[in-house]
């Protein structure tokens, strides 16, 4: 393939918001209904899953590839984010990075390129939300899904206006 600088020009604290945005959106879904340390863990997991998965396959999205990229070489590593003291807070600080993202798609992106990162989060949200059964025992019966993600993936569309 073609090999890429980051296609788009970006200050280096606009890359951290595209950096930190799938760790934020996997992140606002464990939040939405922590199932104890494990569920958390394998939660957390699913986002390195998802994440994996794209860098193997690589992507068609410039700016997906851009990420990938660096996150092959190390080269940035997402700043620990602050003012998560609660769950509640922290969703906000999540949903703000999401909602910074959108913006800086909007301004940097074309309108296709924007929709293909986001639908990509989206999806990577879907996974984590999927990752751990809510309810049941030892993740045997529960929901796949809990009303509580359900409405942590509908707050996510949102933020990225992808609904």
């Amino acid at each position: 393939g073609k090999t890429l600088a980051p296609v788009i020009p970006l200050a280096a604290e606009e890359w951290q918001t595209i950096v930190k945005a799938a760790p934020m959106a996997g992140l606002a879904v464990t939040l939405a209904s922590p199932n104890g340390p494990f569920g958390v863990m394998k939660e957390m997991f699913a986002v390195g899953m998802a994440i994996g998965e794209t860098l193997q396959k690589g992507s068609s999205n410039e700016l997906i590839q851009s990420l990938i990229d660096d996150l092959k070489a190390h080269s940035t590593r997402p700043e620990r984010p602050t003012g998560m003291d609660s769950p509640d807070k922290a969703s906000a600080v999540c949903m703000q990075a999401l909602q910074d993202l959108d913006a800086l798609l909007a301004r940097k992106t074309t309108p296709d390129e924007a929709r293909d990162f986001k639908q990509w989060l989206q999806g990577i949200a879907q996974k984590v939300a999927e990752a751990s059964n809510e309810g049941g025992f030892l993740g045997l019966g529960g929901e796949k899904v809990s009303q509580a993600e359900r409405e942590a993936l509908g707050a996510i569309s949102k933020a990225l206006k992808l609904s």
